[in-house]
């Protein structure tokens, strides 16, 4: 299982990403402090990366640890380990919470949505207004400021404008798999290769890592066989967050979708906790509160379908496949939740023509663990695993082996075989 992911890879980006996962304030900044100054040496402004191309993992870090400890302290969220000290306090009185925050239930995910949204949306406007001051040390140990100045929309607008080209950087020099790019960040790239986009930062920077061409169609053309374009792990910034004043809902509805994809990292932390208690719907319930405040966020349907995998594998499947459909970005871990609910509705002869209808465009795929069921003569059981498409094998050889079918167990251990020792 992964950070933001239920059932995906090991690259856990939680709700802050890996930069904000250090065991202390010390920690943190002195990571920080490094790659800073790699990064000042080699000509880049490290402060409006992290301003500009990391503000959403900022955000996301924020308002976990205000929910964890004043927004929702109920719900059992833990802030994020490494802010000891977090002042919440300060934080409430520069956002200008509210002295007494309405309870937000759990129970019912729709309208503790709702309520949540509701809370924070006056925030997110005062939080990008500190993050385009702030200073890298205050951003990475989240110290509140002694007041907020109110950005007009117009410079709101000017801040999401530079988002662009500096996630491109954070993508091209910070994430190693290409499916973990912005899809923006792909297309800019391809572009740049091609002669026709000019580079973010320096030519001599950009020719230190070298992309494969063949390898950014691929992940191009995966993305537009879509139903839609796949949204990214965390939801899009690349064009101004906050609509006009005279488009409310729409302007609800995109700061709901930032604020939810904000805090994935955060909601799998605590449904992580409940799936190992055995507390399946809980867990569930988790996510279904992210998915009605972001509709539209593929990894939020991916783990609510996870959850209900041993209790409502038809439910199940509904959400995986509105997730595929969504872009949600791992094929291969989204194909085995699919065929582990068919297995589970007795669709065996389906689930292995669905795995192997798949097999060939998956397997050259990198190796991706995580979290996984895993099929046990008591039921499904959470397993780690390090290689998805090895799982989807393994688990198709079972099938057929119990039901008889030769040749398909033999297919299958082959297609194993093939793929190399673990």
């Amino acid at each position: 299982m992964a950070d933001d992911q239920l059932g995906s890879d090991h690259a856990w980006h939680a709700g802050g990403g890996q930069v904000f996962k250090a065991s202390t304030s010390a920690a943190r900044l002195e990571a920080f402090s490094k790659a800073a100054g790699e990064l000042t040496r080699r000509g880049l402004d490290a402060t409006a990366l992290v301003r500009h191309g990391m503000c959403q993992q900022v955000l996301g870090a924020l308002i976990a640890n205000l929910t964890a400890m004043r927004l929702a302290p109920h719900w059992g969220l833990k802030p994020f380990a490494g802010f000891e000290n977090f002042d919440h306090d300060s934080w409430a009185k520069v956002l200008r919470l509210p002295p007494q925050v309405p309870i937000i239930e759990e129970e019912d995910p729709r309208k503790a949505a709702e309520d949540f949204v509701k809370v924070i949306t006056p925030l997110i406007p005062r939080v990008m207004s500190w993050v385009s001051l702030a200073s890298l040390q205050d951003m990475v140990c989240l110290t509140p400021p002694k007041s907020i100045r109110e950005l007009p929309q117009e410079e709101i607008a000017q801040f999401f404008e530079l988002q662009v080209p500096y996630q491109w950087m954070v993508d091209y020099f910070s994430r190693t798999f290409l499916h973990e790019w912005e899809t923006k960040s792909l297309h800019l790239t391809h572009r740049w290769i091609k002669g026709l986009e000019g580079p973010p930062c320096s030519p001599e920077l950009m020719e230190d890592r070298r992309i494969e061409p063949d390898l950014l169609a691929h992940e191009i053309a995966d993305r537009a066989t879509s139903q839609e374009d796949r949204k990214p792990r965390i939801m899009r910034l690349s064009s101004p967050m906050l609509p006009p004043p005279e488009a409310p809902s729409t302007r609800d509805e995109a700061t709901a979708a930032l604020v939810m994809g904000s805090l994935i990292g955060e909601m799998t932390r605590h449904a992580t906790r409940l799936l190992r208690q055995g507390r399946l719907r809980e867990a569930a319930a988790v996510f279904e509160f992210g998915v009605q405040g972001a509709p539209g966020n593929p990894d939020l349907h991916n783990n609510w379908g996870f959850c209900l995998i041993p209790l409502e594998p038809r439910e199940a499947l509904k959400l995986l496949t509105k997730a595929k459909a969504l872009g949600y970005r791992c094929e291969a871990i989204n194909l085995y939740n699919q065929v582990c609910c068919m297995v589970s509705l007795g669709r065996h002869k389906a689930a292995l023509s669905l795995a192997a209808s798949a097999w060939d465009r998956i397997k050259v795929g990198r190796s991706l663990g995580g979290t996984i069921w895993q099929m046990h003569h008591s039921g499904w059981m959470l397993a780690d695993t390090e290689n998805a498409c090895r799982d989807l094998a393994a688990l198709a050889v079972s099938v057929a082996t119990s039901h008889g079918w030769q040749g398909e167990a033999e297919s299958w251990n082959d297609r194993i075989a093939d793929l190399g020792a673990p």
